[in-house]
């Protein structure tokens, strides 16, 4: 692992930092520790920071960033991966593109991104993301900062129109939805509607509204100890055997399953800290 110090030269001193001139070169390297800088990142308003090394694991993430996940603390999550808060195929998504900067060596810039909340909403951001290298020039990691879609500006147009959509499931998954009434809401037809949202997210609505219920099933499992049958009803499933086929089918494991492993896993980080 690396420390603030290493992040902040990384971060600074990274694959464009031909373009900084000498006497910016010489004020960074004088700086004794970056501590007070990087504490800044935690007074910006809804600017979402994270870096993490090369197995993907969180090395630091701001005090935003730790509310969207709806934990208390940084301790909670350094060590920890995108497979411990998102669903397999979400976690994997954001692999692949951590993999993809430090391959390329190029930044991935102003990239749409969803992410589910600490009630397990999905929130829409505007996300940059640059390599991490080491004083060998070799890559460590990645690090990125995420902006709320809705102040991101000129890149917002073209989900503006499903904005009312997105914002009706948001509100309401718990509700039965039909993609009739979403599709009204937008003033589209049916069949218009899927594939501009599909052109727009990547999923069906129906793929998306069973991500955020089963992302606020995932929150609720973590958080509390309610039974299958409270969960189901409150994230808009038929009843707790249809949860638990859902659950199972995105998460590959079942509900009772990702509650112990989560419980095991606090357990564990708890003890560290005895340890130490």
């Amino acid at each position: 692992m690396y420390n603030a110090a290493m992040l902040w030269y990384n971060l600074r001193m990274n694959s464009t930092a031909t373009h900084f001139d000498l006497p910016q070169k010489e004020f960074l390297s004088h700086l004794e520790s970056p501590g007070p800088l990087m504490e800044l990142l935690d007074h910006l308003p809804a600017i979402y920071f994270f870096a993490k090394d090369c197995q993907g694991q969180f090395m630091h993430i701001n005090r935003a960033l730790l509310e969207v996940l709806g934990v208390k603390s940084e301790a909670e999550v350094i060590g920890k991966t995108d497979y411990d808060f998102f669903l397999p195929e979400v976690a994997d998504r954001y692999r692949h593109q951590d993999q993809q900067v430090m391959a390329s060596g190029r930044p991935l810039s102003d990239h749409v991104c969803g992410v589910p909340d600490a009630m397990g909403v999905l929130r829409w951001y505007v996300e940059t993301k640059i390599p991490l290298y080491d004083k060998q020039n070799r890559p460590i990691g990645v690090a990125g900062i995420m902006h709320d879609l809705e102040k991101a500006g000129a890149t917002l147009a073209p989900y503006q129109r499903l904005s009312q959509a997105i914002m009706h499931i948001s509100n309401h998954f718990p509700e039965k939805i039909t993609l009739d009434s979403l599709a009204k809401l937008v003033h589209l037809s049916v069949s218009q509607f899927n594939r501009t949202f599909k052109q727009l997210f990547r999923i069906t609505p129906a793929q998306y509204i069973n991500r955020v219920r089963i992302n606020a099933a995932c929150s609720h499992l973590r958080s509390t100890s309610d039974s299958m049958e409270t969960i189901a009803s409150r994230t808009g499933f038929c009843d707790a055997s249809h949860f638990v086929r859902q659950f199972k089918k995105t998460m590959n494991v079942t509900p009772k399953t990702y509650r112990e492993q989560w419980v095991s896993s606090i357990d564990g980080l708890l003890q560290e800290s005895i340890d130490l």
